[in-house]
C-alpha cells in the first residue's frame, strides 16, 4: 500500500512538472521599437559639437519626430554615401535625403519635407556666367555624394571638386582654389552666417528650383505603422510653420 502511495505521488509531481513547462509564460509588455535612422554627417544638416553630441537641423527634425509621433527613434551619424547605401540596404530604415531618381525607384518614399533653391555661389569680384555651361573647364565644389540634379550629374565638362562639407568648398572658393560652389541656400546661408563669411563677398545664381528633400523608408526594414505616425506629424510642422522655422526658410514646404 505504500507502494502504490508512493507511485501516485511520484505520477502527480511528473505531471505538475509537465504542466508547468507546456503553460504559457506571463509575457512583459515589450517596449515600443526604435526606429533607426541614418543622419548625414554633413554640416548643417548633422554633426557633432564639441562634447561629442548630434546637432543639425536633421537632429532637431528628428527629436521633434519622435517627440510628436511617440516614436523611439535611434539616429546614426554617418557619411552621405554610406546613409544611402544603408537605406537601400536595409541597415537602416529611414533616412532625409535629397530626392533623386535612384533613391525614389529602390528605397520608398514617405513624403517631401521641403523643397530648396540649389545655387551656384562665386566670389563678388568675379564676371563670368554662374551656369554649368560657362563653366565648363573650371572648378565647382561640392558636398562628396550629394544629388544636386540631374544637369549637375550628367555635365562632364566641369571639373567637380568633392569636398566634406560646404564651409570646407566656400574656404577653398575665398582662397581661389575653385572657381564656384554649388549647394543648396539652406546650406550656403547657414554656413555664411555661421563661419562669419561676409555676404556681400559673393554672388549666386539659381541653379535648381525646388529641389525636394524627402523621406526615405528602406524597401527592407522600414515599418508601414512608424512611417503612417512620421507623414502625419511632418504634415502637423508643416501646417504650423515648424518645418519652415527648423530649416530657416521662408518658402512654403
Amino acid at each position: 500500500m505504500a507502494l502504490l502511495r508512493r507511485f501516485i505521488l511520484t505520477l502527480l509531481v511528473v505531471v505538475a512538472h509537465a504542466h508547468a513547462e507546456t503553460a504559457s509564460p506571463v509575457q512583459a509588455e515589450p517596449e515600443a521599437t526604435a526606429a533607426v535612422f541614418a543622419v548625414p554627417d554633413v554640416w548643417p544638416w548633422g554633426y557633432q559639437d564639441e562634447q561629442g553630441a548630434m546637432q543639425g537641423s536633421l537632429i532637431e527634425l528628428i527629436d521633434r519626430l519622435s517627440e510628436l509621433s511617440g516614436v523611439p527613434i535611434r539616429a546614426q551619424l554617418l557619411p552621405l554615401r554610406r546613409v544611402i547605401l544603408d537605406v537601400l540596404r536595409g541597415r537602416a530604415e529611414f533616412a532625409f535625403l535629397f530626392q533623386s531618381p535612384d533613391l525614389d525607384e529602390n528605397a520608398i518614399p514617405i513624403d517631401t519635407v521641403l523643397q530648396l533653391n540649389l545655387m551656384l555661389m562665386a566670389m563678388a569680384d568675379t564676371d563670368y556666367p554662374l551656369t554649368l555651361e560657362s563653366l565648363a573647364g573650371d572648378r565647382v565644389g561640392y558636398a562628396r555624394g550629394t544629388y544636386l540634379g540631374e544637369s549637375f550629374e550628367a555635365d562632364e565638362a566641369v571639373i567637380k571638386v568633392p569636398v566634406y562639407n560646404i564651409p570646407q568648398a566656400v574656404e577653398m572658393l575665398t582662397l581661389g582654389r575653385i572657381s564656384a560652389v554649388l549647394a543648396s541656400d539652406h546650406n550656403l546661408s547657414m554656413t555664411l552666417e555661421a563661419y562669419g563669411f561676409a555676404r556681400e563677398s559673393f554672388r549666386w545664381q539659381e541653379h535648381v528650383r525646388g529641389q525636394m528633400a524627402r523621406l526615405y523608408m528602406s524597401r527592407y526594414s522600414g515599418s508601414e505603422d512608424h512611417a503612417r505616425r512620421f507623414r502625419e506629424v511632418l504634415q502637423q510642422m508643416r501646417d504650423n510653420g515648424e518645418l519652415q522655422r527648423i530649416f530657416q526658410t521662408t518658402s512654403p514646404q
